[in-house]
């Protein structure tokens, strides 16, 4: 067994437009790391800049802000990995259906976006250790009367594609009629218009949209348990998990986690949730 399968099967069982044109403008083909016999680590410490994978839709994950920069919290903590790296950082923003085939093709080192570990992504990329726990809900009208999947039989209702909540759609109410989107914004707008009766997908971002919309919108429900989120990483490439998991680790040691997660999600983490202090 290769060390990203080991490492696979280990997880398993633990488990707006206009700004963003400048951002999107010009990305190179793909990353150095193919030249570097899989060792992305070296590439990147040769290189003196870190390629990061994030989103630029999904806040407060990652964001477009005020000033037409990509920020977040997925964000800051690759310029914290970066920073103990001794290296710059160099992000592109991804969607949810392209940021696997991204990171396999070589054009970003690694993937800090929004990504949940799933038994399917673990059979294509590798994971870091989990560095955030969420939790899902319903983005519905006010007043629909929708609290969960029972409320949902011959409704449509909103995912974007490449997330895993076609299928938990599917087993939580098999009579709802699925409406597959391209990103975040059209999900929202699917609901506002009533082309769907519901969006599902992570808490944290869909309670951002319902504040958005106070007089319209609302979240609701736990359409599934919290999930794991990880770092994604190519297969069998373990000196550079390592030390992503090394940072993210170091992070939550030493209190820069906490005030992050503070600064994004207004609240404390979740107190079950700890990040793997290693001895070094």
């Amino acid at each position: 067994m290769t060390d990203g399968m080991a490492r696979r099967t280990l997880f398993r069982g633990a488990a707006q437009a206009a700004a963003l044109a400048g951002i999107v403008a010009a990305v190179p083909a793909r990353a150095d790391t193919a030249c570097s016999g899989g060792n992305t680590l070296a590439a990147v410490k040769k290189r003196g800049k870190l390629v990061a994978g994030v989103k630029s839709d999904y806040e407060p994950f990652g964001f477009v802000d005020d000033k037409g920069q990509l920020a977040g919290f997925d964000v800051d903590v690759i310029t914290y990995i970066a920073g103990k790296l001794g290296v710059g950082v160099d992000l592109r923003p991804v969607t949810t259906a392209n940021r696997i085939p991204m990171l396999q093709s070589g054009i970003v080192d690694l993937l800090a976006a929004s990504l949940t570990m799933t038994r399917e992504r673990m059979q294509a990329i590798d994971f870091s250790e989990p560095y955030i726990v969420i939790g899902s809900r319903f983005l519905v009208k006010k007043g629909s009367g929708i609290k969960g999947y029972a409320d949902l039989a011959g409704k449509t209702v909103a995912f974007t594609q490449g997330t895993p909540w076609g299928k938990q759609l599917e087993k939580g109410q098999p009579a709802a009629k699925p409406l597959i989107l391209q990103d975040k914004p059209q999900a929202v707008q699917a609901v506002l218009q009533g082309k769907a009766a519901a969006y599902i997908d992570d808490a944290a971002p869909l309670i951002i949209f319902a504040k958005r919309h106070p007089d319209a919108l609302e979240a609701v429900g736990n359409p599934s348990k919290p999930s794991p989120m990880g770092i994604g990483v190519r297969p069998d490439d373990r000196e550079w998990r390592n030390a992503v998991d090394f940072a993210v680790s170091d992070m939550w040691m030493d209190g820069t986690y906490a005030k992050t997660y503070q600064k994004f999600f207004a609240s404390a983490p979740d107190p079950d949730f700890e990040i793997y202090s290693w001895i070094l």
